[in-house]
């Protein structure tokens, strides 16, 4: 069954007009959101130009503490035996270590996104280099350019997801022909209003900053790709042929090339995402205003005086306002009472330190982090220290699990479209991994493979307790009988230590020709009486020997 060219564009028109009302309803709040991670939370509050606003940055400790947290080095993936064809996961394993290797940027951006919006993804896409491994590129995408299914209760289980983006019109002809667009001016999503995009003024605007809007909806119950335009043909025309989506699974199932990214998720519709740094938006804000009073109040707190007029001469109140150390100053008056008085300014409430106080708390509940992840230096004992630690492992371990998942299929799609490239050129290459040369063919790459990332669900935090715990257990595996090669394998693995560690070998003592070794004990010796023997504390003849010797 398919759909006529009428009824597909109104179907990528209404998903695609949904997706634009609804981020455009959330416009503000996105617009609050960043302006607290980049500490400019007054930027769109109108206040006297004579007061301070002082703000402190707590949004971005938070977000920033989250991000320290969950990458400590770079990206890696493990890669379990292909059970249905004969695919190498030694080769697969090294091409996703390798192209993952230069995507840690990206998967930091990525993470920033989600942490602070609702959610965020990851976009593939070919891209041109002299190294066919190199063909495949990722970026991280707001949540806003990425249309999805959100009546879906898992992203596997959507009917469809899209991605609208500018192209630039140069681009667009190359890709779609010299057809007639009508081009717009891109608007920054944060400085919409009514409209997010303006029509562009053809005799003003070079055709380098004309854009289209391109839309690329993956219709996964028709297995289709639509690429459509709203600013060609009034929307009513496709801009490409309707095409089988491109990227497949190892069974020849549809594979979007986009991957998503939630932190937290709305129970009732999990597609939608929840932002992390707004359960905290309020307290950062209402932390910022008494800041700001505070700030205001300390620049009224000067020293004013009254004094008697008529005693004071001019020459007189200036020596008391120069302040002059030992100064001596003339005063026509029998008494010097009552000349002059300092202004008396009251003390602040002590109630802005108890609001504080209870702000604070309501800070620290909402965050998951314990204070000195996120840099803070705390009077906390040693034992309330590795609770902390724990409890903040485990709660990052949750996040920790959506980041591995995000890896895991981004791994996935690279793979699958690095095997469409090789097909597509007829292409073979070489690459070496664990001092092994294997000739790369699409053949090669193809099965079922099992994607894991490395370290599953770990984090910075929880790395260090293990190696603690692997510190202080070592005197136990050691007196338990556990073979010494593999504990200093299992060091050389939890610190990262070079695999070359695990080569050394320790050599022998030598012992000089000269020196002879001691008589072996007689056997069946008591133990204790054995030691003292040896060590010259007890005569030989006074230990007791056992019967039969």
């Amino acid at each position: 069954m398919t759909r006529s060219e009428k009824e597909t564009c109104n179907f990528v028109r209404a998903v695609y007009q949904n997706n634009n009302n609804y981020w455009r309803d959330n416009a503000s709040l996105m617009r609050k959101l960043k302006n607290a991670y980049a500490n400019r939370m007054f930027e769109d509050i109108s206040f006297d130009p004579t007061n301070i606003r002082v703000e402190i940055a707590d949004s971005y400790a938070f977000i920033e503490g989250y991000i320290s947290s969950l990458f400590s080095k770079s990206p890696a993936i493990e890669v379990g035996r292909d059970s249905v064809r004969k695919g190498n996961e030694k080769v697969v394993k090294a091409l996703c270590n390798r192209w993952l290797y230069d995507q840690r940027q990206v998967l930091e951006n990525g993470s920033r996104l989600a942490l602070i919006y609702p959610n965020s993804f990851y976009k593939l896409a070919y891209k041109n280099s002299s190294v066919i491994f190199d063909k495949v590129s990722v970026r991280s995408v707001p949540p806003w350019e990425v249309i999805t299914d959100n009546d879906a209760s898992k992203w596997n289980e959507q009917r469809y997801v899209g991605h609208a983006y500018f192209c630039p019109v140069v681009k667009a002809k190359e890709m779609y022909g010299a057809k007639k667009f009508n081009a717009v001016v891109k608007a920054d999503y944060f400085e919409q209003n009514s409209n997010p995009y303006k029509t562009a003024d053809t005799e003003d605007v070079p055709d380098e900053y004309k854009y289209i809007e391109v839309v690329e909806l993956y219709d996964l119950m028709y297995d289709c790709l639509y690429i459509w335009s709203p600013n060609y043909s009034g929307g009513e025309k496709l801009l490409d042929e309707v095409s089988p989506i491109p990227v497949r699974t190892y069974d020849d199932e549809p594979l979007p090339p986009i991957v998503p990214l939630y932190y937290a998720r709305m129970p009732e519709s999990p597609m939608e995402g929840y932002s992390s740094l707004f359960r905290i938006y309020d307290q950062v804000f209402e932390k910022n205003i008494i800041r700001s009073f505070w700030a205001n109040a300390i620049r009224r707190d000067s020293r004013q005086y009254l004094y008697k007029e008529g005693v004071l001469d001019e020459e007189s109140l200036a020596k008391v306002t120069a302040g002059v150390d030992g100064a001596m100053i003339p005063v026509d008056a029998e008494s010097l009472e009552g000349i002059i008085r300092p202004v008396e300014v009251p003390a602040l409430s002590g109630n802005f330190d108890r609001y504080l106080a209870a702000v604070e708390a309501d800070l620290q509940r909402g965050s998951v982090l314990a204070p000195f992840v996120r840099g803070e230096a705390t009077k906390a004992s040693a034992t309330e220290v590795a609770a902390l630690a724990n409890y903040t492992a485990s709660e990052i371990g949750k996040m920790a699990r959506e980041r591995d998942e995000a890896i895991e299929l981004m791994s996935q799609i690279y793979i699958r479209m690095l095997i469409d490239l090789l097909k597509a050129e007829d292409a073979e290459d070489t690459i070496i991994t664990e001092g092994e040369v294997f000739r790369i063919t699409a053949e090669k790459l193809e099965g079922k493979f099992r994607f894991a990332a490395s370290d599953q669900s770990n984090t910075p935090v929880a790395s260090v307790m293990k190696r603690n715990e692997l510190v202080q257990l070592l005197p136990v595996l050691q007196g338990l009988g556990v073979d010494a090669t593999k504990i200093k394998e299992e060091i050389i693995r939890q610190f990262d230590l070079p695999k070359s560690f695990a080569e050394v070998q320790v050599e022998e003592a030598k012992v000089p020709a000269s020196v002879q070794a001691p008589e072996a004990p007689p056997q069946g010796l008591p133990a204790e009486q054995l030691a003292q023997q040896l060590a010259g504390r007890v005569p030989e003849q006074n230990i007791a020997l056992p019967e039969g010797v």
